[in-house]
């Protein structure tokens, strides 16, 4: 299955977006991050992908590394940061879609 991450960084900052994608490769080394943006969702943000070939299974595994909240199911779900815990401190949002 195809899993895809869209993250958003609270920072503008090159070596803040490339501290999250380190620890983001530590949870999971199989993603494959794509270059960030500036963020539409949040000002004086960033934001960027990460997709990766994974199972239902695993998933699920990473999901509950990466926040301890979601909501919706592993196949699509959404975290925020501001009333979650995140990987990083950094992370505003996560949104985590599975696809056949």
């Amino acid at each position: 299955m195809l899993g895809t991450l869209y993250v958003v960084i609270s920072s503008s900052k090159e070596e803040d977006y490339q501290k999250v994608k380190e620890e983001l490769l530590e949870i999971y080394p199989d993603f494959s991050v794509s270059p960030y943006k500036e963020s539409q969702m949040e000002k004086d943000a960033v934001e960027f992908f990460a997709t990766c070939q994974i199972t239902k299974e695993k998933a699920q595994e990473v999901l509950d590394q990466l926040n301890n909240d979601w909501d919706g199911e592993v196949d699509d779900c959404i975290a925020y940061g501001f009333n979650t815990k995140m990987f990083d401190s950094l992370v505003y949002h996560l949104n985590f879609q599975l696809y056949d």
